[in-house]
């Protein structure tokens, strides 16, 4: 790994740190609010056998999350046109703790939706996720912009929809436990509060049938522009096709902000794509699976492997080879749980308790050349965004490594693109427990929303190559 010479830094306020700092032990101690591991389920139906799933059904204990089972159940023909809206609904946004810290009441009316993308095996999927039109009118330029919102770790099971657990505020589920937080309304509440109108993708497979194919770079890529296509084609909003669209998201939020940057010109030229910000991305995907090894979200490599073998059934064996039959149960396991129930399963676990042979799972990987290509190709940086890009990065994160990110931006400067790489120099305070990975996106919530807003009224943009 390259290591940074120079960066831009960012030192938050007292307020903001203790606001944040607490926010982040809530996360962190989210886990403790579980029983124990959800028990083996089978798979989610696959899209061309459409059925009841796992929202409400009386199998799966109690929920205070609503049936919305015919919503999320895709029609048997999918549109021909990505980003095409299939179904809409009014929703109510129920603030939760994270909510009422980010801003309090929602200042927007929300519509559940349903629209048309590109899945991760390149064919046509149905995916899901919330749109938020501010109740204030646009009193800028031109048409009212649009802020996609790509979220963190949701988990793999459909429950974990952040669609759902927004609805709600925390989604609880018994029978199995399960837990999920809303707390993509974070981010939501500061592009909000600059003007954007604000759609949040589910991403594929999440409330939809399949297993999410966690971190692939095209699916979600794919997630939060046909998301921006399907908000700009609502009925009853104040869009414009051209409507200057921006992007953001923190860990797997930001690695989907980023992939979305590096795919727009080929996969939606449509777009009117102005800047994108990227927290935290999951640049290198061998470097932050050594990284999470032992620590909270060790569980979260089963919801990657989970992804990898929907698409690429291929690599069946080669997985079978390096796992031994705890890791086939993990990913079992894994596959129909949010991230709380996972960190309380599988947190602080190494890796290695999986394996064959006893060596970790990066190792194991970098030992199969062909899960190896795989993984490889869900890296960022090899081709550059062409709007101005920020990438938010903890100088201690403790889940995406700080050198992943400034190699990012080092790529991408290369490349040609104009890109800010802001470091929170905040302190190591619990390596391993998620805290040093949550704490820069509550302490900078709402640096994204001002630096995006920049971009829609035309300012220069900041730019740290040269100095990186």
């Amino acid at each position: 790994m390259r290591s940074p010479s120079s960066d831009r830094a960012t030192t938050p306020g007292l307020s903001t740190l203790a606001g944040g700092l607490a926010l982040g032990l809530v996360i962190s101690l989210a886990p403790a609010l579980t029983t124990g591991p959800a028990p083996v389920a089978a798979a989610q139906s696959p899209i061309d056998a459409p059925g009841p799933m796992d929202q409400g059904s009386s199998d799966q204990g109690s929920s205070n999350a609503p049936d919305r089972t015919a919503f999320y159940t895709p029609p048997a023909q999918l549109p021909a046109i990505p980003g095409t809206v299939i179904r809409s609904e009014p929703m109510v946004i129920t603030p939760s703790v994270p909510d009422l810290v980010a801003g309090g009441a929602l200042s927007a009316d929300a519509q559940r939706i349903m629209y048309r993308s590109t899945g991760a095996a390149g064919g046509p999927v149905a995916v899901t996720g919330t749109y938020l039109q501010p109740k204030a009118p646009w009193t800028g330029p031109g048409p009212r912009p649009l802020a996609v919102v790509t979220p963190g770790t949701q988990g793999q099971g459909d429950q974990c929809a952040p669609s759902k657990s927004m609805e709600v505020g925390l989604s609880a589920r018994t029978a199995p436990l399960s837990l999920a937080a809303g707390y993509s309304l974070i981010d939501a509440y500061s592009m909000l509060a600059e003007g954007f109108a604000v759609v949040v993708t589910d991403y594929e497979g999440l409330g939809t049938p399949g297993h999410h194919p966690y971190v692939n770079r095209d699916s979600q890529g794919r997630s939060a522009l046909d998301a921006a296509r399907a908000a700009v084609r609502l009925s009853g909003t104040d869009l414009a096709p051209d409507s200057p669209t921006v992007v953001s998201g923190y860990s797997q939020g930001g690695g989907a902000a980023a992939a979305a940057a590096e795919m727009q010109p080929q996969y939606a030229p449509d777009l009117n794509l102005v800047g994108i910000a990227a927290g935290a991305p999951p640049s290198d995907m061998l470097g932050t699976l050594d990284r999470v090894d032992g620590g909270v979200l060790t569980g979260a490599v089963g919801y990657a492997i989970n992804g990898i073998l929907q698409v690429h059934p291929e690599l069946r064996p080669a997985f079978d080879r390096q796992l031994n039959d705890e890791g086939r149960r993990m990913l079992e396991v894994t596959s129909t749980q949010c991230v709380a129930e996972t960190a309380f399963a599988y947190g602080l676990r190494r890796t290695s308790e999986f394996t064959a042979n006893g060596n970790s799972l990066a190792d194991a990987a970098r030992s199969e050349p062909e899960i190896l290509r795989v993984l490889e190709g869900y890296n960022l940086g090899r081709v550059a965004p062409t709007v101005p890009a920020m990438v938010l990065i903890g100088r201690n994160d403790d889940v995406v490594p700080h050198d992943t990110a400034v190699d990012l931006v080092r790529d991408w400067c290369a490349r040609g693109a104009t890109v800010e790489l802001r470091t929170a120099e905040l302190p190591a305070l619990a390596p391993g427990l998620v805290v040093d990975h949550a704490l820069p996106m509550l302490a900078e919530r709402a640096t994204n929303a001002r630096y995006l807003m920049d971009r829609v009224h035309g300012l220069p943009a900041p730019d740290s190559c040269g100095t990186v």
